[in-house]
């Protein structure tokens, strides 16, 4: 049963989030450099792709003359240079390329690295601790996500404030911006007492979110790609480690000097044969009742935006 809430939860909120996090500006924009290719000897060949600089994104425009051979040359560059973003765009006749942060530059700043995820973990705890106590709600000590998520059923609302806190449950995670400070911060609620597994997407918001940091010693351009090639190398490192997750076959990452916590998982699903499901016809709702559903569910996702999203968006 656990696991299947787990699951409810996760289909329901995961949408709602996605959304909203396509909507929220980068803090670090990359700049545009536009090189146009008439012919397959103007594109950039090994050398120079790897002398491209961080933070700039390269726009390879090819000519109506090369234009069918992009994608083939796309996905070649894809292999030969997986320390960079290369992204063919769907639409345009163009490949993008974004360098992304080194395993020298991690190497150097693993100690900031480090210490941003023991500041992580800390506030993480103490935020959805805060806010258990504030909804006088027990949080489940094996399996969280029975008293905290996006379900509604749980008395409490999905989005709301605490302090200069903004909270909004989502899929497995519980949000949290601050007023103030537009810090930002998302508690993982599928791993147990331990909240501070780290997303290679939300560990790098924190990171450009918190003030304390700046001016930053490394800057993190691409929040998901830089922020992963981050963690496992700082697994690589001995200074993250890989955890397993309530769920089965989930795992994730967290610093490892920490106080750690033991982490249960849910048993396996199991599956009922389709003839012993009993389905049972839900009662028919009016075009009224329907209507009124659909401006509740419209106002939580636009309340869950607004709330959520840094000023300068």
């Amino acid at each position: 049963p656990t696991a299947i809430l787990a699951m409810r939860v996760v289909l329901r909120g995961c949408r709602n989030v996605v959304r909203h996090q396509k909507k929220r500006k980068p803090l670090l924009k990359l700049k545009d450099k536009i090189q146009v290719c008439e012919n397959l000897v103007d594109l950039p060949d090994k050398e120079i792709i790897n002398s491209f600089e961080r933070g700039i994104r390269y726009k390879i425009i090819f000519s109506k003359k090369i234009q069918s051979k992009r994608d083939q040359i796309g996905q070649k560059w894809k292999e030969e240079f997986p320390y960079f973003q290369i992204a063919i765009h769907t639409i345009e006749s163009e490949i993008n390329i974004v360098k992304l942060i080194t395993d020298k530059e991690i190497e150097k700043h693993q100690d900031f690295f480090e210490q941003c995820a023991k500041d992580y973990r800390k506030l993480s705890t103490k935020l959805i601790y805060q806010l258990a106590g504030n909804l006088g709600i027990e949080i489940d000590s094996k399996y969280p996500m029975k008293t905290l998520n996006a379900s509604g059923r749980n008395g409490y609302e999905q989005i709301g404030n605490i302090n200069d806190w903004k909270y909004f449950f989502h899929g497995i995670h519980c949000a949290f911006s601050n007023s103030k400070s537009e810090q930002y911060i998302e508690t993982p609620l599928s791993y147990g007492l331990e909240f501070g597994e780290l997303d290679p997407y939300f560990f790098s918001k924190f990171i450009n979110s918190t003030n304390e940091y700046k001016p930053l010693p490394i800057f993190i351009y691409n929040d998901y790609w830089d922020g992963k090639r981050i963690l496992n190398k700082m697994v690589e490192l001995d200074k993250f480690e890989i955890i397993n997750s309530n769920f089965p076959n989930q795992t994730g990452v967290v610093v490892k000097d920490r106080i750690k916590v033991e982490i249960d998982i849910c048993p396996k699903i199991e599956f009922l044969p389709k003839e012993e499901i009993n389905f049972k016809m839900k009662k028919r709702m009016s075009l009224w009742e329907r209507f009124k559903l659909k401006i509740k569910r419209r106002r939580t996702h636009n309340n869950a935006f607004f709330m959520l999203r840094p000023r300068n968006d």
